[in-house]
């Protein structure tokens, strides 16, 4: 038999595929398609040419900004993506984890900030470093972790290279410095947030040699070519997170923000910061107590312009060099009585009032005329803050107010100015910067159980609901005077000042001085005569008047009394303390009690 062999035909390729039977899936096909991903490698699928165009034209771009930002436009736009980061850090940190009853936890919330805020200031630098500045005036009421950050921030800011300076000086007159000047100095002589400073010497005139080496210096400030670029972004950047602070924890904060924009604007151009020198040496001139002892340097409008002011190069010390004053054989009293005498005459009389007075910015030399006493050379003329006529008055009448325990007068002004009458105690100690008490409190003794209960309490809830208790105290926050700001500022670095030096001149007095002399400005004798306000109010008048001067009297004697105990603690091996070392434990203690808060000793020093 033969076996019939089966040869395959082969399939046609238009034959139908074979039919195959359908079975029932054993997993789902989800299941399925899982499985086999995981079970056998499968090829990548490739980027399709469109995504790598996208990513290239991302990337292109991307590299273009940054180039731009960083050679054209002062690395701004960084900066403020670098304040965005920490703000919205800020803000996610505090509400996630903010609990009033976690101290600890509250006091790591703090360390975190002030550590990410002195990066920032350190990354950005520029006009960052002058408002970290007008932060670290006050930074002394704040927690432990930010006097840390804020202490070497009135360090010099970092120079820029010579060839920069060339730049600028080119873009504002033409000319490198070497062609306007007989000497230009390439190292400056010190260097700011801002600008720079260095020494140079005038060309000679024609036939008319110097006389001698001393004549003909100057003092060319250079502002940095990156604070008009960043300047925009930076104040964007401040006045978005004052904002933004304001709206997430409820403080009222932001009302001050375009203010202090408008004055750091004005710091940066130094044509105004020219014109504001020669506005307050005039100021002087007609000033006769003042004319002599002291000196702002001459202008030099040649090479003065909006990014370069020239002006008379001054060889002195810092205000609070005792070193040096005592190698000038100059009388520190002497000295701190007439910076101080120079700040009051520009609150009170002239309504004009230099807003940055650190000891950096006063300086001390022998007075040509009396090479024995000192005369004080106003420099960096900035930052200049102008008084309105009514507040300059009722800043007068406040102080006169204040020594004479004129309650109704405080309280009035306080409420004028959007704080509430409640609150006038607090007021008048920040006018004053020592503590005063308007109305008597309740000994410990003369308390009730209950009353001291309720003390107790309201420690506790003032140290756990500060923002409640600071936004209780404005009745407005668009009544407080702009001008207020800065002129408490001063006030408290010009008490710094005189505490650096060990307190050796009578601030209250003197400024209580000037505050009569510029009240009497804005009251003309014939409007306060007896005919004018009849027999009654001309009585209570000149009542006060000579309260005031009794009171002033008073606090000569208790001056007097407190240098001699600082003179004899000092003999028996001890720290002698000043007045202002008396004051800032008053303040302290104040400020626990009122507000649950700890001063640090930061908030008293120069």
């Amino acid at each position: 038999m033969f076996t019939r062999l089966r040869i395959p035909r082969q399939a046609s390729p238009f034959a139908a595929p074979p039919r195959r039977l359908a079975r029932p899936p054993t997993t789902p096909p989800h299941r399925t398609r899982l499985a086999s991903t995981l079970s056998s490698p499968s090829k990548s699928r490739p980027t399709s040419p469109r995504r790598w165009k996208t990513l290239g034209l991302l990337g292109v771009a991307s590299a273009g900004l940054y180039t731009y930002d960083r050679e054209l436009n002062a690395s701004a736009l960084l900066r403020s993506f670098r304040t965005f980061i920490f703000g919205l850090t800020l803000a996610l940190d505090f509400k996630l984890n903010f609990d009033a009853h976690d101290p600890e936890g509250i006091d790591r919330i703090h360390e975190r900030t002030a550590r990410r805020l002195s990066e920032l200031v350190d990354a950005n630098q520029g006009m960052y470093i002058k408002l970290a500045q007008s932060l670290a005036i006050q930074a002394a009421i704040l927690p432990k972790p930010y006097r840390e950050a804020f202490a070497n921030v009135f360090d010099a800011a970092p120079a820029v290279s010579y060839d920069e300076v060339v730049r600028v000086f080119k873009g504002e007159f033409g000319v490198s410095p070497e062609e306007a000047f007989e000497v230009f100095e390439e190292k400056p002589v010190a260097s700011a947030s801002i600008a720079q400073v260095h020494r140079a010497r005038l060309r000679a005139e024609e036939g008319r040699p110097w006389r001698s080496e001393e004549e003909g210096w100057v003092a060319v400030k250079v502002r940095k070519e990156a604070v008009p670029k960043q300047m925009e972004w930076d104040l964007f950047c401040y006045r978005a997170l004052l904002y933004s602070y304001e709206k997430l924890f409820d403080l009222p904060v932001a009302f001050i923000s375009q203010y202090v924009s408008e004055q750091m604007r004005k710091e940066a151009h130094l044509e105004s910061e020219a014109r504001n020198a020669e506005q307050t040496a005039r100021y002087l001139q007609d000033e006769p107590g003042l004319r002599d002892r002291v000196t702002v340097p001459k202008v030099h409008w040649r090479w003065t312009g909006e990014s370069i002011m020239t002006a008379d190069f001054v060889s002195a010390c810092r205000l609070t060099d005792k070193k040096r004053l005592e190698e000038y054989r100059l009388s520190l009293k002497e000295t701190m009585d007439t910076a101080t005498e120079l700040f009051s005459a520009m609150v009170f009389k002239w309504g004009w009032v230099q807003a940055d007075p650190h000891p950096g910015n006063l300086l001390v030399r022998p007075n040509p005329s009396r090479p024995s006493h000192p005369q004080v050379v106003l420099i960096d003329h900035g930052l200049y803050v102008r008084l309105p006529e009514d507040f300059r008055h009722d800043y007068c009448l406040l102080w006169q107010s204040l020594f004479t325990g004129d309650i109704r007068t405080i309280e009035d002004i306080a409420v004028k100015w959007g704080i509430r009458r409640q609150n006038s105690d607090i007021f008048a100690s920040l006018t004053l910067l020592r503590p005063h008490r308007l109305r008597k409190k309740k000994s410990e003794e003369e308390m009730s159980s209950e009353e001291r209960e309720k003390r107790e309490r309201v420690k506790y809830e003032q140290r756990a609901g500060l923002k409640e208790r600071l936004k209780t105290m404005l009745e407005s926050e668009e009544l407080i005077p702009r001008q207020l700001i800065f002129v408490t500022r001063a006030m408290r670095m010009m008490q710094g000042n005189n505490q650096a030096v060990g307190s050796v001149t009578n601030r209250l007095a003197i400024s209580a001085h000037w505050a009569a002399t510029g009240l009497a400005l804005s009251q003309p004798s014939s409007s306060s005569s007896l005919r004018t306000i009849g027999l009654r109010s001309f009585a209570a008048e000149k009542l006060r008047l000579v309260v005031f001067r009794v009171v002033l009297v008073f606090i000569d004697i208790g001056f007097l009394l407190t240098r001699v105990r600082a003179w004899w603690m000092e003999t028996m091996g001890k720290k002698g303390e000043g007045l202002e070392d008396l004051l800032q434990k008053q303040v302290t203690d104040m400020a626990r009690e009122e507000f649950g808060v700890e001063i640090g000793e930061e908030a008293f020093q120069g």
